[in-house]
């Protein structure tokens, strides 16, 4: 018998028929929160459609939730990691960290990776569940391994981090395996984890210094929007006097938001 015959049969009885709304003024574990996770349907290579966007603009989201349970009793997998990361976070409507959990690992039987991040993502914050490292770390590998890219950029983060709190939990900081990480996203194409690795090659941290790698992992990063990525080569082809590289990426941060970049504009344009 499959994963989806056992699964199917209980969503009629998990999924209410109408949703609470989320409060009006969200308190602080709810704003701490709002974005843990992520949905199926992102904005991806420049498109403008995602389940946040809709809805963000959406102006009767109970009709926006009876899609969503539709699409998940008819068996979209999309529809229930997405249903599961919605009461995960509880922005749109009243979260239930608990049956975000069931509907989660629902989702993640059938093979979405995003579900199995988002698992993760549960176990990291304690969400509906205790604070647990390790299980965390099982889950961004499972998500991984099946395609997410981004869930390489959370290991790396997990194997830098300290725990004050030894009675909750034990878990041993991994420099190595934290940069093993990094590497392995920035070679399946994650722009965040690219930054990383770009940053340790050009100040030699947890390696050795090569600036021409690092060069091209920042450049590989900046071009995707990491902000850090462009601040790091123009801060670099400042001190390699290379003012035509400079200048370029010192725009290209700035376009990104930069405060850096603004204030090194400032400071050229003071200079005679």
């Amino acid at each position: 018998m499959s994963a989806a015959s056992n699964i199917y049969p209980l969503l009629e009885r998990l999924l209410p028929e109408r949703v609470v709304p989320a409060p009006g003024r969200p308190g602080i574990t709810q704003r701490l929160f709002a974005g843990v996770g992520m949905p199926t349907q992102r904005a991806v290579l420049g498109e403008s459609f995602s389940l946040v966007s809709r809805l963000d603009e959406a102006s009767d989201l109970q009709a926006e939730y009876a899609e969503l349970r539709l699409q998940a009793l008819q068996g979209s997998v999309v529809a229930l990691n997405d249903l599961g990361w919605i009461w995960l976070n509880g922005k749109y409507w009243r979260a239930d960290p608990q049956l975000a959990g069931q509907l989660l690992r629902m989702a993640a039987l059938q093979g979405s990776a995003v579900a199995w991040f988002n698992l993760g993502q549960q176990h990291y914050f304690g969400k509906g569940v205790d604070v647990a490292y390790s299980s965390a770390a099982e889950y961004y590998e499972q998500a991984f391994e099946r395609g997410l890219a981004e869930a390489a950029a959370a290991l790396g983060d997990l194997y830098e981090e300290e725990i004050c709190d030894s009675d909750r939990q034990t878990w041993l900081v991994d420099l190595q395996k934290a940069s093993d990480w990094f590497m392995r996203g920035a070679e399946r194409g994650d722009a965040r984890c690219r930054f990383e690795i770009g940053y340790r090659l050009l100040h030699g941290q947890q390696v050795e210094v090569d600036s021409k790698a690092g060069v091209y992992w920042l450049e590989l990063a900046a071009v995707a929007g990491v902000m850090q990525a462009a601040e790091e080569l123009a801060v670099f082809y400042s001190n390699e006097n290379n003012p035509l590289r400079y200048l370029f990426w010192r725009d290209q941060a700035l376009s990104l938001g930069s405060p850096l970049a603004l204030s090194m504009k400032l400071e050229d344009q003071l200079r005679p």
